[in-house]
């Protein structure tokens, strides 16, 4: 059971706290909700999860510790790249069940496999497909979100984190 207060990943929204949980009324069922606030941003949008659903709530997940997140920099350059799926349409379905697997090792393998991507094409002097660098940028900010939060320094500062680490 989550509560108030908790900072948790949820699915490819990136970081939430959790700022209430109440009984909504909606289609005139009263259930509880947890209520979600994205953390980074100063939106007044909120998400709210009901406390009964199963699979939306397996979608909450606890942040990485610092220890974890420092381990998944050091090994992230070995981890493989996903296997390419030549189709556009199923690999943009396949990168947005990763993204909201939120598996971290499997997003950096997809990272990695649009970097690689973006090589062979350069090599071909074609460009990589603009979905495929706007699946890469979202996977990146939600992976600088976490490691912001987890850290406790602002998103900007994370990148000059991460060279120093892999220095």
């Amino acid at each position: 059971m989550h509560k108030i207060g908790d900072k948790i990943m949820y699915g490819a929204g990136g970081v939430m706290t959790i700022v209430d949980i109440r009984e909504e009324s909606i289609i005139d069922t009263p259930r509880e909700y947890y209520v979600l606030r994205p953390t980074l941003s100063r939106s007044d949008s909120f998400t709210f999860v009901p406390v009964d659903n199963e699979m939306l709530v397996a979608a909450m997940r606890p942040l990485l510790t610092r220890d974890e997140l420092i381990a998944l920099l050091h090994e992230s350059r070995d981890i493989p790249p996903i296997k390419w799926i030549n189709e556009n349409r199923a690999r943009q379905e396949f990168f947005k069940k990763i993204m909201e697997s939120g598996d971290r090792r499997q997003i950096v393998a997809m990272i990695n496999a649009i970097d690689e991507n973006g090589r062979r094409r350069e090599a071909e002097g074609k460009k990589n497909f603009l979905s495929d660098e706007n699946a890469r940028a979202k996977a990146i900010r939600l992976l600088l979100s976490e490691f912001a939060v987890v850290l406790d320094i602002p998103e900007e500062e994370v990148p000059a984190f991460i060279k120093g680490e892999l220095a």
